[in-house]
Order: C-alpha cells, then structure tokens, then sequence
C-alpha cells in the first residue's frame, strides 16, 4: 500500500493497519541547492518512511523573493539567516509593495526543487508544499518571527497593511499556480496569528480570514490533502479556523512546560472537529530524554502514541512533530515513528 493510498484511506475515515507517520526539519545547508535539496528530502522521506513529504522550503524564501538582505547559515544546527535588511521598514514600503510573477528567481527556484520531488514520486507519496498566510509572509518581510513590528503597523496604517496583503496574496497565488502546474497533491498553509492574545476578533476577521480563505479556495478541487499549520505553543485559536477548507490540522499538543489549560490537546480538538489530526510529539523534548537514549527516546515516543491514539479514539491521526523536528538530535532517532508504528498495540 502506498503512502498516497493510506493518506486518502485516512481521509476516506478507514482504520489503517498502522498509523501513519511524517516527519520535518530545516535543511540550511541545501535548501537553496535545487539538486542537493532534492535528493535529500527524497533520502530522509524514505529512510524514516514518512507518509508524506512536507516540502521544507528555506523558511525566508519570500523575504529573499522581495529582495531582502539575508546572511544565511553555515552551521547546519540553526535553520535562521541574520537579516541585514528587510524588505518592509515603513509605511512607503507597504503602501508600493510590489506584485511578484512566478518567474522571480527565487519563486522559481523553488517551483524547480518542488516540480524534482512530485516527478521523483510520481504519486506514490504525496508531495505538500509549504504556504504561509498573508499576514504571516508581511510579518515576515518586516521582522520574520516578531509580530510586534507588523501588528504596529496594523494598527498604524491599515489601508497601507490592506495593500500589502492584496500584493501578497496576489504573489501566492501567482506561485500557487505554478505549483498546481507541477502537481502538488495540497499545501501546508501555516498561520503565526492564530493566538488569542495577537489579534482580536475584529482585526482577525479584517486583516487574517480573507486572505487565507482566498489561498484555499484557490485550491479547492484542484489538490486533495491540504494541511493548515497553527504555529506556537499557548493560548492557539481554533474556533475560527474549524471551518477553513483544510483536510487537516498540525499544532504542538503537548508543548513542554505549557500549563494545561494554555495548551490545545487532541482531545479538545478531537471533540470539535472530524478532520485529520496530525500531532503527538513533542520536538522540543522527546528526542532528547535520556540525554538522547535510543531507548528511553523510544519508550517516550511510544507513550505519545498510546496518548494520541487514546484522545483521538485512534481515528484519523497522524503521528508527528508539532512543528519542525530538531537539527541538534542524533536523527537516526527519528526512525523510530516507523519502527514503533510497525508494532501491533497490545490489547
């Protein structure tokens, strides 16, 4: 049975004979390498049998398209370049922010390295290519992971924000149509707006929904396992997002350190929703218990998947990281998930 199979099994509401797996990280040293990156991500997807490939594009790689200045990384444990200059410092800037075509060399560096994985598995794994929100690309082209900057402006200057996020999502969509061209089976759509203590319902419904809503119409019918990622650890918001046109939600579940009644566990969103969940682990922690173990890691792993499977009612789960898998781990840890998946659960 094909990861493709047992994906559109999951989505179909099948029992699968063991559950399904994925796993992502950055790749610094290789990700704006089209061929090195490639054959990489094809390397690990098979190595680890992750049921599907989360494209781990190189987290700038729209920034880089607007022209920002960026230092990128040669150790192979830090995934962030240093900005030297954002492509957003003030209200002229988002006010003119261009429109850009898939042409742009960066978009289409990118397409080229997306097009080499769906040729390389021709349907046999499900290839997801990695989105931000609107909101979530301005953020990042005036400060990458601060909100504050963005939010300031928000508040400051909405009619400039409005134009920027129009350019944005324009540019998406522009990129989205090369990527449905080379035949991507969905998108991961990921938000860093999605907590209650950044935006209020109000500036949400304004400056967040549109937007997204307009990126996943424009693939509704056309792809068929699309992911939307809520980023962070406390205080996520789901409600508004429950009846976004997404086949599944990814989100950290059991953060470390995170009280309870801060975190969304899956059995909180199980009881709201029928889609696919795809959580479990914690990347933070769990690779490092025992000081790396390999048998504490996998005693760790396996009571995550007891955990998953009991809050889901073992249903339309994917067992998975929260958000990127660490680059300072002995990763030959990461093959676990499929060793553990392999065993049957004791009765």
């Amino acid at each position: 049975m094909s990861a493709t199979s047992r994906i559109k099994a999951l989505l179909a509401g099948e029992q699968l004979a063991r559950p399904a797996i994925a796993g992502w990280f950055h790749l610094p040293l290789v990700d704006r390498d089209p061929e090195a990156f490639i054959q990489e991500t094809i390397r690990l997807t098979d190595e680890n049998q992750w049921d599907f490939v989360k494209v781990m594009s190189n987290g700038h790689y729209l920034a880089e398209a607007y022209g920002a200045d960026i230092q990128f990384p040669d150790d192979p444990t830090q995934w962030s370049g240093v900005f030297r200059r954002y492509p957003i410092t003030g209200v002229q800037e988002l006010a003119t922010l261009p429109v850009l075509e898939r042409d742009n060399s960066v978009l289409a560096r990118e397409i080229g390295i997306v097009r080499g994985l769906v040729d390389h598995y021709r349907g046999n794994v499900p290839v997801i290519a990695t989105l931000f929100t609107p909101l979530t690309w301005l953020q990042e082209l005036t400060q990458s992971t601060r909100p504050e900057p963005v939010l300031a402006f928000l508040r400051q200057y909405p009619e400039a924000v409005r134009h920027a996020l129009d350019a944005v999502l324009q540019t998406n969509l522009n990129f989205l149509d090369a990527l449905l061209d080379v035949g991507i089976d969905g998108i991961f759509l990921a938000t860093q707006f999605a907590r209650s203590d950044l935006l209020s319902a109000e500036e949400f419904h304004a400056f967040c929904r549109p937007y997204d809503e307009a990126l996943l119409h424009h693939v509704k019918d056309k792809t068929w396992f699309n992911i939307l990622h809520i980023h962070g650890e406390h205080h996520l918001l789901f409600e508004p997002y429950l009846n976004y046109p997404v086949q599944a939600f990814n989100w950290e579940n059991v953060p470390h350190g995170v009280p309870d009644e801060q975190r969304t566990r899956v059995a909180d969103l199980r009881a709201r929703t029928d889609k696919v969940l795809i959580a479990g682990i914690d990347q933070h922690q769990d690779f490092y218990v025992g000081g790396g173990n390999r048998e504490a890691v996998k005693a760790r792993l396996e009571q995550r998947l007891t955990q998953l499977r009991e809050e889901s009612g073992d249903r339309r789960i994917i067992f998975a990281p929260g958000c990127a898998l660490p680059l300072d781990s002995d990763r030959r840890l990461f093959r676990l998930l499929a060793e553990i998946t392999l065993v049957p659960p004791v009765s």
